[in-house]
C-alpha cells in the first residue's frame, strides 16, 4: 500500500510539474502582450464615407445589409453591416483605423467586385470572425486585434494563390525558429501565420520590431515577404 502511495504521488507532482511547464512556456504572444492594450491608440489617419449606404444582400446567407464606401489613407474599401446587428459605422471604422497602414491592402482585396469588404455580422456560428481573400467576417465584438490576426488569413490566401509553396515554406520557419507564437497558433501553420500577423501588427504598432525578429527570424522574413506580395486586383 505505501509503495502505490509513493507511485500514486510522484504521478500526481509529475502531472503538477508538466502542467506547470505548459503554463510558463514562453511564447510570442506572452512575449508582446503587454503592447494589446494601447494597440493602434496613435494612429493618425481617419477613416472617411464617402459614400452609402447601399442595400445589399451580403455573401453570408444573403442575409439584408447595407454597404458603405469609405477611405482610410491611401485604401478605398467597403463596410458592410448586416441589418440586425445594432452596429454604428462609425464603430466599424474606430477599430479599422487602429491597424498599420501595411495591413490596410487586406481591407482593399475582400472589397473587390463582387465581394462585401470588411463585413459585421450579429452570429458567425460562435467564431469570432472568418477571413480569406474572399472575405472577412466579424462580428460586433471583434476587436482590432482579431482584426489584424483575419488579416494575416486574408493576405496569406492572396499570396498562396500565386505562390502555392507559401504555407510549406512557413511550416519551415516554424521548425527553425523553435519558438511557439502563441498555443491557438501551435495547432496549425495557417493559425500560426495569422497569430503571428496580428502580433507583428503588435510589435509594429508598439515599435518592437527589432525584439520579434530577434525571437522568430524566419517568420518574420516570411511574414514580411507576405505584406511586401500581396496586392489587390486592379479595377478593369
Amino acid at each position: 500500500m505505501i509503495f502505490k502511495l509513493i507511485a500514486t504521488t510522484i504521478a500526481t507532482l509529475a502531472l503538477a510539474g508538466a502542467i506547470s511547464a505548459k503554463e510558463k512556456k514562453a511564447n510570442l504572444e506572452k512575449t508582446f502582450e503587454s503592447l494589446h492594450k494601447d494597440f493602434g491608440t496613435k494612429n493618425p489617419d481617419k477613416a472617411t464615407v464617402i459614400s452609402g449606404p447601399v442595400v445589399v444582400k451580403m455573401l453570408r446567407g444573403e442575409s439584408p445589409g447595407k454597404c458603405w464606401q469609405v477611405q482610410l489613407g491611401d485604401a478605398r474599401l467597403k463596410v458592410t453591416i448586416e441589418d440586425k446587428l445594432d452596429l454604428k459605422i462609425q464603430d466599424c471604422l474606430a477599430r479599422l483605423e487602429k491597424l498599420p497602414p501595411s495591413y490596410r491592402k487586406a481591407f482593399v482585396i475582400v472589397s473587390e467586385a463582387k465581394k462585401d469588404g470588411v463585413a459585421f455580422y450579429e452570429d458567425l456560428e460562435g467564431a469570432s470572425a472568418h477571413g480569406s481573400q474572399d472575405y472577412l467576417n466579424l462580428v460586433k465584438d471583434a476587436d482590432a486585434l482579431v482584426i489584424a490576426h483575419e488579416c494575416g488569413h486574408v493576405l496569406e490566401q492572396r499570396v498562396t494563390s500565386k505562390q502555392p509553396k507559401t504555407l510549406a515554406q512557413w511550416k519551415a520557419a516554424i521548425k527553425a525558429d523553435r519558438i511557439s507564437v502563441s498555443d491557438y497558433g501551435d495547432e496549425v501553420a495557417h493559425e500560426d501565420l495569422a497569430e503571428f500577423s496580428y502580433i507583428y501588427a503588435c510589435c509594429l504598432d508598439g515599435r518592437k520590431l527589432a525584439e520579434l525578429k530577434a525571437l522568430s527570424p524566419q517568420r518574420f522574413s516570411q511574414w514580411e515577404a507576405i505584406l511586401k506580395a500581396a496586392e489587390p486586383l486592379k479595377a478593369p
